[in-house]
């Protein structure tokens, strides 16, 4: 025997259908993310190869080693690779926790309630978006002082 749906059973569900989940909120963090680190790894190409004759030069000495043994665009994409990996790994884990059930430990290896997990990664997350935006506008100024130089 089926029961018929009252009034109030619509109501409720379409109530439950407008509140968004954890990881729809956390769906725009990490596409912004993603979206720093291709324009991050955008603007360190143009900076290195338009503006190399007037002195431009990357300041990390890893990404240094990495443009003398596979270039500006290898380094590059290298770097738009990681970086959108661990953005998404950061938003993974603010969604769910880590998989890996040693990962959810503190320094001295005690074990940590899920919600702290989930709540460190996501202001994680939050703390390198704002770092990406301080580095994608540090880039973008300095095309701009190399474009007028």
């Amino acid at each position: 025997m089926t029961t018929i749906p009252t009034p109030a059973d619509y109501e409720q569900f379409e109530q439950h259908e407008q509140e968004p989940t954890f990881r729809q909120m956390l769906r725009p963090f990490w596409f912004v993310g993603a979206l720093m680190m291709m324009l991050d790894g955008l603007t360190t190409y143009i900076a290195l190869t338009v503006h190399a004759d007037k002195g431009a030069r990357e300041g990390n000495p890893l990404a240094a080693w990495a443009i003398e043994h596979i270039g500006v665009a290898g380094m590059c994409t290298v770097k738009v690779l990681i970086g959108v990996a661990v953005m998404w790994r950061l938003a993974a884990a603010a969604d769910r926790g880590h998989r890996i059930p040693w990962l959810n430990r503190t320094i001295f290896l005690r074990e940590r309630p899920m919600w702290k997990v989930r709540r460190n990664a996501a202001w994680t997350l939050a703390f390198s978006l704002v770092l990406m935006g301080i580095v994608v506008g540090n880039n973008i100024r300095a095309i701009v002082t190399l474009w007028n130089a």
